[in-house]
This record gives C-alpha cells, sequence and structure tokens, in this order.
C-alpha cells in the first residue's frame, strides 16, 4: 500500500487462527443473540483517520476504493496542517468525475483543529451509523496494513457481527522497535486485568466495530488512549474481542510516520489504566449490550452441599491465572493488603480483588495471610513506625515499641498506621513481585534444563 523499504513478516496460518476460538466456524449459541450467526443486512464503511499523512493516505484510500467496490470510504482529516486536505481533494473530484456508481464512495470530513485520533474515529464511527453503516472498518493511514488482512478482517466479521474484531501483528520474527513490543506486552497485561480478555495486541488499528454496540458506550478519552478505553467498555459490556493475525510492517525510520509523544502519552496511558482498574475495583456500574455468561459447575452439581462442586469450583481456582506476571500480581497483591489497617477483613478483601483484577484467588489469598498472628504485631507496628515518621518527622515514641497498645494504636495513632500500612504495603508488594518474578524464572530455566524442548516449561 505503499512504496518505500519495509519489513515484513508472513506467518499467517489460516484465517481460522482466530482468538479466543479455536475455529473460525460460528457455532450456534441460544444463550447470546447473534454470538455466532452470519446476521444478514450488514453493511461496513471504511473509517480513515488522517493527521499529517499526506504522503501516504492517497494510496491507501485508492486501494480501499478498488479493492472494496462496495463500500463506503470515510476519511476524517484530524486538523493536518500538511499536503493532506489538498491529496484528499484531489481523491474526490476523480471519485465525482468517474462512472456515475461510484460517486459517492468517498468522503471526506474535515476537524478545524487537531483533536486526536479518538475524537476522529468517533466522528467516523457517527458518519459511518449516518450513513446506515452496521460496522466500522478501521484502517490507519500511514500504510501499514495490507488489503489482504483488510479482508481477512472483513470476512472474520461477517461471521461473528456481535464482536470487536481487531489484528494481531505478527511482532516476535520481525526487527520492530522494542519499545513497540513492551508497549505491546504491558498493554496486553493491562487489559488481562482490566477485563479479563485476552488481546495480544492491543495497539493495532485495524479493527472492525459493531456500531449498534459501540456508539452506546460512554468513552472518556478522545486521543490515542480511546483506543485501548474502547477495548475496556466492549468487554465490560458483555462483548467479546476477538483478535487474527495479519501481517507485521515496519517502515524504516527516514520513512515511519507517527505522531506518538513518547512521555505525553505514555503518562496518558498510565492515567487511563489507573482509572479502568479504580472503576473496576469499586465495581462502577456500565453499560451492557449483551449478558455475562459465566462458566457453571457440571450438570448435576449446582447445589454447594455437593462435593463435586466443590470440587469443581476449587480445581478452576487452581488452574486459572497462572502466567508468570498476573501470579507475581497476585502475590503483590495478597501482600499489599496484608499491611492494610483492616485485620480480619483481609481474605475476604483479598478475594474479592483477585476475582475483580481476573488474578488467581489462592495465590493472593495466601499471599494476604503474611498478616497472621504472630505476625499481625510487627506489621502494625512497622506500618506505625513509617506513617509516624512520614507525618510526624520522627519515629513512633522515640522507638519504645514496648508502650503500644491496642487501645493507643487504634485511637491516637490511625492515621499513621493507616498511611504506614499503604505505604509498607506497596513496598513490600513490589518486592513480591520482584522476587516471585525471579523465582519463577529460574524454575522455568531448570525446568528447561531438565526436560529441554519440553512444552511444560515454557515461561
Amino acid at each position: 500500500m505503499r512504496n518505500g523499504k519495509l519489513t515484513v513478516i508472513h506467518t499467517l496460518r489460516t484465517a481460522a487462527d482466530v482468538s479466543p476460538t479455536p475455529a473460525l466456524r460460528p457455532v450456534a449459541n441460544p444463550r447470546r443473540p447473534g454470538g455466532g450467526t452470519d446476521a444478514p443486512g450488514q453493511r461496513f464503511v471504511v473509517v480513515i483517520p488522517v493527521y499529517n499523512h499526506g504522503a501516504s493516505v492517497g494510496p491507501v484510500v485508492q486501494e480501499a476504493l478498488e479493492r472494496l467496490p462496495d463500500t463506503l470510504v470515510l476519511v476524517i482529516d484530524d486538523g493536518s496542517t500538511d499536503q493532506t486536505a489538498d491529496v484528499l481533494a484531489r481523491l474526490e473530484q476523480q471519485e465525482k468525475s468517474g462512472a456515475p456508481d461510484r460517486a459517492d464512495r468517498l468522503r471526506v470530513i474535515r476537524h478545524r483543529r487537531n483533536r486526536g485520533k479518538g475524537a476522529a474515529l468517533w466522528t467516523g464511527f457517527r458518519g459511518a451509523r449516518a450513513a446506515g453503516g452496521t460496522h466500522a472498518l478501521t484502517i490507519d493511514a500511514d500504510g501499514q496494513h495490507l488489503i489482504s488482512d483488510v479482508l481477512r478482517i472483513l470476512r472474520i466479521a461477517r461471521l461473528f457481527p456481535d464482536d470487536l474484531i481487531i489484528g494481531n501483528r505478527q511482532m516476535d520474527h520481525v526487527p520492530a522497535p522494542p519499545a513497540s513490543k513492551r508497549g505491546c506486552d504491558l498493554s496486553r497485561y493491562w487489559i488481562w486485568i482490566e477485563t479479563g480478555q485476552d488481546v495480544p495486541d492491543t495497539q493495532c488499528g485495524l479493527r472492525v466495530y459493531p456500531l449498534t454496540h459501540t456508539l452506546r458506550l460512554r468513552h472518556w478519552f478522545k486521543r490515542f488512549d480511546f483506543e485501548t478505553e474502547t477495548l475496556a467498555r466492549h468487554a465490560w459490556a458483555g462483548l467479546q474481542i476477538r483478535s487474527a493475525p495479519i501481517a507485521c510492517i515496519y517502515f524504516s525510520p527516514g520513512e515511519r510516520i507517527t505522531h506518538y509523544r513518547p512521555f505525553r502519552d505514555t503518562v496518558r496511558g498510565v492515567r487511563l489504566n489507573v482509572l479502568l482498574v479504580v472503576l473496576r475495583l469499586f465495581f462502577i456500574p456500565c453499560r451492557r449490550c449483551q449478558p455475562v455468561y459465566l462458566p457453571r459447575p457440571p450438570r448435576g452439581a449446582r447445589h454447594f452441599w455437593r462435593f463435586a462442586a466443590w470440587r469443581w469450583a476449587i480445581g478452576r481456582l487452581v488452574k486459572e491465572n497462572l502466567s508468570d506476571s498476573l501470579l507475581s500480581t497476585a502475590v503483590g497483591v495478597g501482600i499489599l493488603i496484608a499491611f492494610l489497617p483492616v485485620y480480619g477483613l483481609q481474605t475476604l478483601l483479598a478475594i474479592y480483588v483477585a476475582r475483580r483484577l481476573h488474578l488467581n484467588v489462592l495465590i493472593a489469598v495466601l499471599a494476604s495471610q503474611v498478616s497472621i498472628f504472630p505476625l499481625t504485631p510487627l506489621c502494625l507496628l512497622a506500618s506505625a513506625e513509617v506513617g509516624s515518621l512520614v507525618l510526624y518527622g520522627h519515629f513512633l515514641n522515640g522507638g519504645r515499641w514496648h508502650e503500644l497498645t491496642w487501645r493507643l494504636a487504634f485511637a491516637d495513632l490511625l492515621a499513621p498506621i493507616i498511611v504506614g500500612g499503604i505505604i509498607c504495603g506497596l513496598l513490600a508488594g513490589t518486592a513480591g513481585i520482584f522476587i516471585t518474578r525471579y523465582i519463577l524464572r529460574r524454575c522455568h530455566a531448570r525446568g528447561a534444563a531438565a526436560a529441554p524442548g519440553s512444552p511444560i516449561f515454557k515461561p
């Protein structure tokens, strides 16, 4: 789609390699309307957000018009200051002067000023809906998406009309920038924490949005963080996010067009993830588009007094969320809760937080037992000491711990204990995460050495 030096990796197997389902063949689900049938009356609209892509947007739009003859192409010029407006005006004129049936296939909407990629996408969604579209196919204007991948994404979207389809760039076998790979891994981790759905590439711009559901969801952010927020919003609404492998293309540094500002946009991403985790923890109600169906015990074992039901539940808790990142996070969260001054409720709090953040419940509960007797006084005294140092500038009673009583602790030292408990919990939890990661890596290394080539010991 664009001339120039580029790196392309084709590791695609078949269109059936779509997560989270093992095969692309739709399966009728009577409990989920439209969850696996090819719904009639679908109309796809191509939405291309553009900002200072004058050198690349022309071939992208032309190829979309040629290879998608029955699809409306909607280009959103987000306040470009280069030759983008001239290129789009020339393309519009070419389409109007062509065949009569193609005169209205290209439409351009312009923002007077740059409002961000999320705002451009939202404008495109509303325009696509006003034009009678049921789904929006988003394509980046920098030319990094192959038309073969676009057609593959469309075929998948026709099979799963209620799901959000997103491309999964195969980055493992290309010389992609390390920062991009780390960013994808971190974003994948946070999306799992926030939604419980595994999205390997949360930053890919090749997507298909079900407009009937997407336009009903409330979004707060309108720049690059919109694409991450909308994944969480769709998952919370009960919709499935499906990933399909696509080619990974990286242009040479001199030809790469990016408007990502490392510091500012990274801060925005951190702010977004913190907010989404807080919303998840405090159980803020959100709009539901479809009901969420959870796994159920085996038939005949649905009563809590049946041993089979308890065995099923415990086995599910043991097997879920066993990756290194999630296990170490469960340990860190459990240790943090152990230091909070909610003695007697740590176990219940650990269960609640682990369930809300899709962590291993048993690991979090075990880690929270750091505060059990006889370690409870030590945790309490450490929290009081640190809190007193932070709030008052000196240690508790000059270090005379033997004078501390339960009445004194909860009557006069409640503020230092709360502040110190949070600080000690954060420090101890962070240390627990790093120590757990180190131990798991050592275990993987020893396992690989003992049984090389065995898939059991993959990290």
